[in-house]
């Protein structure tokens, strides 16, 4: 993909394109997190093999959909990166440039591919940050926070497969609810899900923490609420 097939930016409103980014990020659930953190990681421009080891060297990469290049190029088409060519002396290559060359001349006016965060980008990151819906997830179900913060201390001992968290939520008073008027029991897949959704958990041989469900966890110990 060259950057001249990218949707036309200017045509878009800054909410436009948001919208757009947060439909290709939360389209679907395998990809939600890669998508994110590599948002995160191309806020310094980052040359195409750098952005596509590092997705390669996620944990969530694992049960990921597509390669790595279809997911940059797909938040690149969101708005989310601007896909930068450079010519062999390191300067970008413009649109003009190219006018009139064969595509093999456009092969050798580009010497390489880098991408970089957007504006748009960068406001969904910050938005978006674990933290943030972490601390989301937990005044929006207050009844519930106990539990989470209690799953969050289970896991962080090791990783844990489902059975086990299963084990370690049957019978909490958490998983009763209502729908319609009746008595329910939630799965405790409900509290994995929400959780790894919030950026807390990721499978790796097991449910185990990510970077940042630790670090909130580190600091929920610090002002004394685990």
């Amino acid at each position: 993909m060259a950057a001249e097939d990218l949707p036309p930016a200017d045509e878009l409103t800054f909410e436009e394109k948001l919208a757009a980014l947060n439909r290709t990020v939360m389209r679907h659930p395998l990809n939600r997190e890669i998508l994110y953190k590599t948002l995160a990681f191309c806020e310094t421009e980052r040359p195409l093999r750098e952005a596509e080891d590092f997705i390669a060297a996620l944990p969530q990469f694992n049960l990921a959909t597509q390669n790595q290049y279809y997911l940059l190029t797909s938040l690149a088409k969101a708005h989310g990166l601007e896909l930068i060519e450079r010519d062999e002396t390191g300067e970008p290559v413009t649109a003009a440039q190219k006018e009139g060359l064969t595509e093999d001349e456009v092969d050798d006016l580009v010497a390489a591919i880098s991408f970089k965060t957007t504006e748009v980008g960068a406001y969904f990151v910050e938005y978006n940050r674990p933290q943030a819906r972490l601390v989301d997830l937990l005044s929006l179900d207050p009844g519930r926070a106990d539990t989470y913060r209690e799953l969050l201390e289970y896991v962080a001992a090791e990783a844990r497969p489902y059975r086990d968290i299963e084990a370690f939520l049957d019978g909490r008073p958490a998983l009763q609810t209502v729908i319609d008027g009746r008595p329910e029991t939630m799965q405790p897949s409900v509290f994995v899900d929400k959780l790894e959704r919030a950026g807390a958990l990721v499978w790796k041989d097991g449910w185990t923490l990510t970077e940042e469900g630790r670090e909130f966890l580190e600091d929920l110990k610090v002002h004394g609420q685990a």
